[in-house]
């Protein structure tokens, strides 16, 4: 966690999109949208019409003005860092508009702030059920080997390290729970749900975890469900508080649209009868594992979880598997100008305990097995090169222009394979080998499996 503090520190005039000191801010598109509720509020006297042109980045609202497209859950998390963006802006005399540089600069940090705060209470939870050793080594994969570390130190801005944050926590009070059934750690279990859900409504899944805990097989469900009846009222109070969450943002609706129910998505949804399950996984556009190979161990992780863990393998698999399905699901499976997949970005916290099965085996079962050792030196190259393989390739994505935004091909990906430097004649060809896909056939249903 040291570690990844310097790194933020020394290298982030590298990654990051946007020069802060000459004015530049990443409240461009999807950022945009979470971030407007606070200077429409605090700068622009409620108005989410702004000088600067951003609002075209937010969708017209039936009212004919522009509304944020995303609910205001982002804007919630911001706010510490917006409020201190506003002090030092005011002191140094910087425009109060709510996108100066000071606001820049503290939402870049108070980003990188919250995923390492999330690598916290990821390791607290961790450590509930194994060693420093194997801890720190699942750490240090989860963000420098997937694409949390692009969300980390380029687009940090976005949801996704924040729901990293967010998950870590629900995992940790989960456990908590599970020992005590306190009232605080159900009311604080209440607001990380309900946040989680106002960021992402498709992230919910992740309370199948709560439901499922201490059930590694049938006979356990029936002393979960008396643990259910017997603190009934803890439930109620997980769902009255996640409600409450919503409550301003069905509000905000009635005032801006006249009613409490608005979707701005408009023409956008989901196929569920046309999951593209392979592409997700698979494709060179966005696949899971193509970009981010280090989800086989914790797949692999799976067959390795402890039969005495209070998650069993076939909950993991669940999980997994309806979240690949939903996702897969919805009209544009590559979601939009990114790198890998990123939808998936979030998930590697609840993955890294099978991750940290599969190593905890690798170095220190009392099995004695053929090779052995040799096992667990592969177990430590797979890991390190897939950091190496992450890391160049975001260094491609964000720095080079290599690797197209949506359009990416098998041809652009194995001749920028391992490949660090500008050749000419490929740059030459390279928008004949972009395979962009047609967004308006795409919001059809058609070509999805292009």
């Amino acid at each position: 966690i040291v570690f990844a503090v310097l790194f933020a520190f020394w290298y982030i005039d590298l990654w990051r999109p946007y020069n802060a000191a000459k004015g530049g801010n990443n409240f461009v598109w999807d950022v945009f949208g979470y971030y407007s509720y606070l200077p429409a509020t605090f700068c622009n006297q409620g108005s989410y019409e702004f000088e600067n042109g951003l609002s075209d980045h937010n969708p017209t609202g039936p009212l004919k003005t522009h509304l944020p497209k995303y609910t205001y859950g982002m804007a919630a998390m911001y706010s510490p860092f917006f409020a201190l963006g506003y002090k030092i802006a005011y002191n140094s005399k910087e425009s109060l508009d709510g996108f100066s540089e000071p606001f820049a600069t503290c939402i870049k940090w108070g980003s990188i702030f919250y995923i390492l705060l999330g690598m916290v209470f990821l390791r607290k939870f961790l450590l509930f059920y194994f060693n420093e050793v194997v801890v720190a080594l699942v750490l240090f994969a989860s963000l420098f080997g997937s694409v949390l570390f692009m969300y980390t130190y380029v687009q940090s801005e976005m949801t996704h390290g924040y729901l990293f944050f967010l998950f870590s926590v629900f995992l940790y009070l989960t456990h908590l729970w599970h020992q005590q059934q306190k009232f605080k750690y159900t009311l604080l279990v209440g607001l990380v749900i309900g946040m989680i859900s106002l960021i992402r409504p498709t992230e919910v899944f992740i309370f199948l975890f709560f439901i499922f805990w201490n059930v590694r097989c049938l006979d356990d469900l029936r002393p979960k469900l008396q643990l259910f009846l017997k603190n009934y009222l803890h439930l109620v109070l997980i769902f009255v508080i996640s409600v409450l969450i919503w409550l301003p943002q069905l509000m905000f609706y009635k005032t801006h649209t006249g009613s409490y129910f608005y979707f701005p998505y408009e023409n956008e949804g989901f196929f569920w009868s046309d999951p593209q399950v392979i592409n997700v996984l698979f494709s060179y556009r966005k696949g899971w594992i193509t970009y981010t190979p280090l989800v086989i161990l914790a797949f692999g992780g799976f067959f390795f979880v402890k039969k005495d863990f209070p998650v069993s393998k076939w909950t993991f698999f669940l999980v997994t598997a309806l979240i690949v399905y939903v996702l897969s699901c919805w009209w544009d499976w590559g979601y939009g100008g990114c790198f890998g997949a990123r939808e998936f970005c979030q998930h590697i916290v609840y993955l890294a305990i099978p991750m940290a099965a599969l190593i905890d085996f690798a170095f220190y079962s009392p099995k004695k097995f053929p090779l052995k050792g040799l096992f667990s030196l592969a177990v430590v190259v797979f890991i390190f090169s897939c950091v190496c393989l992450n890391i160049g390739q975001t260094y491609q994505y964000q720095i080079m222009g290599r690797i197209h935004y949506a359009g990416m091909s098998k041809e652009i990906y194995w001749n920028i394979f391992r490949t660090y430097q500008y050749d000419d004649k490929f740059n030459n060809n390279y928008s004949k080998m972009v395979k962009e896909p047609d967004f308006s056939r795409l919001r059809e249903g058609k070509d999805r499996d292009r």
